[in-house]
C-alpha cells in the first residue's frame, strides 16, 4: 500500500474530512487532493505529519466532552450492542446492496426478519452473521467497528464494479437501439 493510499483509508475508516487535513496542515484542499491523488509520491516527513495530526485526532475530540455526562467504558453495553449492530447492517446493505430487501434476498431470509436485527429488536446469532460473511460483510467491522483493510479494497473494488456494470448496461442499451434501426 502507497502513502497516498495509506492516508486515505485513515481518513475514511475515522470519518474524517479531507478538508479537515488541509486546514491542520494550513494547505489549500486542492493541494492535499494532489498530494493524495496525483502526486507520484508523499514525501516522508508530510507523510509522518500526517499520520501524527491523524493519531492526535481522537484526543482533539476529546476536549469538549466535558459538558456531556461520562458514559461507560464497556464497548458492548447490552442496551447498545443491537443499535448498533442494526445499523452497521444497514450500512453494510446501502453499501454493497442499495437497499434492504436486496440485502434480504441475497442472504434468503425475509425483509421483516432483516427489520428486526437492524431495528435492535432482535440480535443476529451465528447463522445470521454466517450469512453476512458469506455476503461479504466484514464480520470484525460489524461487532468491532473497524474495518479490516481487505473489507476496504473490497469495497472499493464493488464500487468501481457497479460503475463499470453500469456502463456495460448503457452501452448494450445504445447497441440494442442501433441494431433494431
Amino acid at each position: 500500500m502507497t502513502r497516498q493510499e495509506e492516508i486515505k483509508y485513515l481518513l475514511h475508516t475515522f470519518g474524517i474530512k479531507q478538508s479537515w487535513l488541509a486546514d491542520k496542515l494550513g494547505i489549500h484542499n486542492q493541494t492535499l487532493t494532489y498530494l493524495l491523488n496525483d502526486a507520484p509520491i508523499l514525501d516522508e516527513d508530510l507523510f509522518n505529519k500526517i499520520k501524527s495530526i491523524l493519531d492526535d485526532y481522537q484526543f482533539d475530540l476529546a476536549l469538549f466532552d466535558d459538558e456531556k455526562p461520562k458514559e461507560t467504558l464497556d464497548l458492548f453495553e447490552e442496551s447498545k450492542l443491537p443499535v448498533i449492530l442494526g445499523e452497521r447492517i444497514r450500512i453494510f446493505a446501502k453499501r454493497k446492496y442499495g437497499t434492504l430487501k436486496k440485502l434480504a434476498e441475497a442472504m434468503r431470509i425475509s425483509p421483516q426478519q432483516l427489520q428486526q436485527y437492524i431495528s435492535g429488536k432482535r440480535e443476529p446469532g451465528a447463522k445470521i452473521l454466517a450469512k453476512l460473511l458469506r455476503q461479504g460483510c466484514d464480520i470484525n467491522w460489524l461487532l468491532g467497528g473497524k474495518e479490516t483493510m481487505e473489507a476496504y479494497r473490497t469495497y472499493l473494488l464493488e464500487a468501481e464494479l457497479r460503475k463499470l456494470q453500469t456502463g456495460i448496461d448503457q452501452i448494450s442499451h445504445i447497441v440494442n437501439k442501433i441494431e433494431r434501426k
